[in-house]
């Protein structure tokens, strides 16, 4: 191995290991939260801790909310300690634990929301709750797809379209497509996602079998405390039972950033169809995504993207300190230009409802106004441009 592979192999690790540490400490860092709330309460005059006396015992379970949470996440990371597991993915211990084994690592904030925001897309992903959630997202994509390409019967003996799922999070997506039939391949750039769907993925054998409260950590917009404490249970349809092998599906997911893993030779003209929910506004330049897009595809392949444009970068220097990262805010309008420039011809501009992440119950919601576009690989002899 060269001087700047084992460099770049050794950052790899540092970051891997660092998302390590934010997993291994949300325990500490979640409870902490709960002391929080217990501190506040007790400085109320004791007439009004007597009014919201119930607090105490909400406290009490929140204190065990945040306990199954950590269970589920310290055996997924168990998963990922054996001898078989690569080394440069090897989790290590967790260094300094309390008396019940727990790490007693405290990690930067921006890391302990991360942690906190995998277990909000687990309940996104694979609950049976969010099934309307998902509907709102998942099914304009798949509806475009099945009718567009539908794939072939078990018994034609042809080979199944190609689907690339960019962003593909926690494979969510990317099971429903292969099991209607398509060959998927998901990617995905975040360790905490890659970790966590590769867990639910390969390893939750059983439906329902994990039980998270991903809305426990604050106490803003609850209409009761039950809400905020309320039980989620994951995969609602674990990846073995999802109907693949009678259908001819397949799914894989790939590690690394977009335009390194799909801008090489080896994928020019390899897909069918690119989908992509929530992920063009990730790019640090849209272009180069729909670029990449359209050398993915073959002549004639579909592109479907759901999604609004909050753009991720927009406030780069918040991520990386001061450095200012490379972010070009593009308007729909634009983001149709562009891809018709690149050879992505749209036939299809629709806004519709979207959320993401939400709690159904809270008393805030965002909600997106998302386009479904679906575009169309032009050959070269029809040419590029025209709007």
């Amino acid at each position: 191995m060269d001087g700047a592979k084992a460099e770049e192999v050794e950052q790899e690790r540092e970051a891997f290991i660092k998302i390590c540490r934010a997993i291994q400490g949300y325990a500490a860092d979640a409870a902490e939260e709960v002391h929080r709330w217990e501190r506040m309460f007790e400085r109320l005059p004791p007439a009004h801790q007597t009014l919201l006396a119930h607090h105490r015992d909400k406290h009490v379970e929140a204190y065990r909310c945040v306990s199954r949470n950590d269970k589920f996440l310290q055996g997924m990371l168990a998963t990922y300690m054996g001898d078989d597991v690569p080394p440069h993915l090897r989790v290590p211990p967790a260094e300094g634990t309390d008396a019940t084994g727990r790490s007693t690592h405290r990690v930067a904030p921006a890391d302990v929301e991360k942690v906190r925001y995998v277990l909000k897309n687990l309940a996104r992903d694979w609950s049976a709750e969010a099934a309307g959630e998902r509907e709102q997202s998942h099914g304009p994509i798949i509806r475009e797809l099945t009718a567009r390409l539908p794939p072939p019967k078990p018994d034609e003996g042809k080979y199944p379209p190609r689907v690339l799922i960019p962003g593909a999070g926690l494979g969510r997506l990317v099971m429903e497509i292969a099991r209607r039939g398509y060959e998927a391949e998901g990617n995905e750039f975040s360790y905490y996602m890659l970790l966590t769907s590769s867990y639910v993925l390969n390893h939750a054998d059983d439906a329902n079998e994990w039980v998270i409260h991903p809305w426990v950590h604050s106490n803003c917009n609850h209409q009761s405390d039950a809400h905020q404490l309320a039980t989620v249970r994951i995969p609602d349809v674990p990846a073995w039972s999802s109907g693949m092998n009678e259908t001819g599906g397949s799914m894989s997911m790939c590690a690394g950033d977009f335009v390194e893993c799909y801008g090489d030779e080896q994928n020019v003209g390899a897909w069918d169809s690119v989908c992509t929910c929530f992920f063009i506004d990730t790019a640090h330049n849209v272009v180069e995504y729909l670029q990449v897009i359209a050398r993915c595809l073959k002549p004639g392949g579909v592109w479907i993207n759901f999604g609004p444009l909050l753009y991720h970068w927009a406030e780069g220097a918040g991520y990386v300190g001061t450095q200012e990262e490379l972010s070009v805010e593009m308007s729909l309008d634009d983001v149709c230009l562009a891809a018709n420039h690149v050879g992505l011809r749209i036939e299809k501009r629709e806004m519709s409802e979207s959320r993401y992440t939400s709690d159904p119950s809270s008393m805030l919601q965002t909600v997106y106004n998302c386009a479904l576009l679906v575009a169309v690989k032009v050959g070269e002899s029809e040419g590029k441009g025209g709007g």
